[in-house]
């Protein structure tokens, strides 16, 4: 923009030398050359009419499902869709198991089914999970082949489930003795080298003491260094490291706010982090083509305002356009985020997105940079052997996705412990290369595995050091 209005003052200052007909032939092309700059601007686009309040997104099956206080809804490329009947009351979080969605919330039931807080959904119909909690469903991820429920509840069916209960397709089992504290409540789950990490209100957690952040290894519960000085809101892995998101001012005894990296031994910040508002909470995090996205009710990320949305490229913060804005109140922002057809969607509290009107969701219409993918369709899901092998500290890893796809990349140790997840997404058809950093790791051999919702394979690679 600033290249053509240069280009047009110095049209000016030859005018004399102009005749009439160039000059209104190098307005009119100034002219284009804006409309064409801002018709290519990227921005937020609004999702049809919107929803309600939001909690929670997520693709299945290829297609976006929306969660929050109105319930549940899906996109269909131009309007929003009931599942059904739905639900009654509040969805807020959504995972896929086992080929069904998964949603918990405060509802009192689904498709019409006595089954409150949480319900599977398979694409044409809503079914109980064999019995639910008694209590709010907060947080929901799958670890270890197995789905973990998270939220306000004590008790699971006729177990003494406190904040937290596993299912395998067929049972609940307790894991260990729950969380506990003055208050107990389970916000945020995530899997992070191998073990599964939990985050909230807690002070305790298989009754060792803990600050709101805990580590479960199958067995047992234990702290995850000192914690964090306020509550987890979310959990997520990013360059092989653990995020955590929430309302808090230190992590590990270091200064951060809202936001902070573990990398199996120690905190850091992210910059300045995420401040500011009447609320500076960070409510979601995501991992997506090298880049780290946090939503929240924040105003602030790295000094710039930003308005709930904002990115941190290993060295700094950006923002998108203004953020999000609710006219008349100070609760604005964005709840959750993911990917769908390789764009970012968020839901929250907004009437506007980077000044478009938008009810509650919109989507990036904008280049999220990152992993590469040359934009070919391959005619067959592949995993290519690393290059190079062996490798010191860094290598590349390319790989072919035939069809949209659940995607996840994960790297393991000779003992089969996930040492570092790659890529975790839905993802279109393409091929893509990432860069692997193992400059955190000890020499050895090392698995890399891709798996999809139709193809899964595995390749040996060195780490020499």
């Amino acid at each position: 923009m600033v290249l053509w209005v240069v280009l047009y003052i110095k049209h000016k200052k030859r005018r004399s030398s102009m005749n009439s007909v160039q000059k209104v032939v190098s307005v009119l092309f100034f002219l284009l050359l804006i409309s064409f700059s801002e018709s290519n601007a990227q921005n937020w686009a609004p999702l049809g009419g919107g929803t309600g309040w939001g909690d929670c997104v997520a693709v299945f099956n290829n297609e976006l499902y929306a969660g929050g206080r109105y319930g549940i809804l899906k996109w269909d490329g131009s309007s929003w869709q009931n599942l059904g009947v739905g639900v009654t009351g509040e969805v807020k979080t959504l995972v896929v198991y086992q080929n069904k969605l998964i949603v918990g919330g405060s509802f009192v039931d689904a498709g019409g089914l006595d089954c409150p807080y949480l319900a599977s959904w398979d694409g044409s119909a809503w079914n109980d999970l064999g019995g639910t909690t008694n209590s709010i469903v907060q947080t929901l991820a799958v670890w270890n082949n197995k789905l973990i429920i998270g939220g306000y509840f004590t008790q699971c069916e006729n177990l003494q489930a406190k904040y937290i209960v596993e299912y395998d397709g067929n049972n609940f089992t307790t894991m260990g003795t729950g969380m506990g504290g003055s208050q107990g409540q389970v916000m945020a789950l995530t899997s992070y080298n191998g073990d599964l990490y939990a985050g909230g209100f807690f002070s305790t957690a298989g009754g060792v003491t803990v600050n709101r952040l805990a580590k479960w290894n199958g067995n047992a519960w234990s702290a995850v260094g000192a914690g964090v000085s306020g509550i987890v809101y979310a959990l997520g892995t990013h360059n092989n490291s653990l995020v955590i998101g929430g309302l808090f001012t230190s992590a590990g005894g270091i200064s951060a706010n809202a936001i902070a990296l573990y990398d199996g031994s120690s905190f850091s910040a992210l910059g300045s982090g995420c401040s500011g508002g009447f609320y500076p909470y960070v409510f979601s995090v995501l991992s997506h083509n090298g880049e780290l996205y946090a939503a929240g009710m924040y105003t602030i990320a790295g000094g710039q305002t930003v308005n709930g949305i904002a990115k941190w490229n290993g060295s700094a913060w950006s923002g998108f356009n203004g953020g999000f804005y609710n006219g008349g109140t100070n609760a604005y922002g964005a709840y959750g985020i993911c990917i769908f057809n390789n764009s970012l969607v968020a839901t929250g509290i907004f009437n506007t997105a980077g000044g478009v009107g938008a009810g509650n969701i919109a989507i990036w219409e904008g280049l999220l940079t990152g992993v590469n993918n040359n934009q070919s369709i391959p005619d067959k899901f592949e995993l290519s052997q690393n290059y190079p092998n062996p490798f010191n500290p860094s290598t590349r890893i390319s790989f072919s996705i035939a069809k949209p796809e659940d995607v996840k990349l994960a790297v393991y140790d000779i003992t089969g412990r996930e040492a570092a997840v790659l890529v975790s997404e839905h993802m279109n058809e393409g091929i893509y290369e990432v860069v692997f950093d193992a400059s955190k790791l000890s020499s050895g051999v090392y698995f890399y595995t891709i798996r999809t919702n139709s193809f899964t394979s595995t390749k040996k690679m060195i780490l020499t050091k």
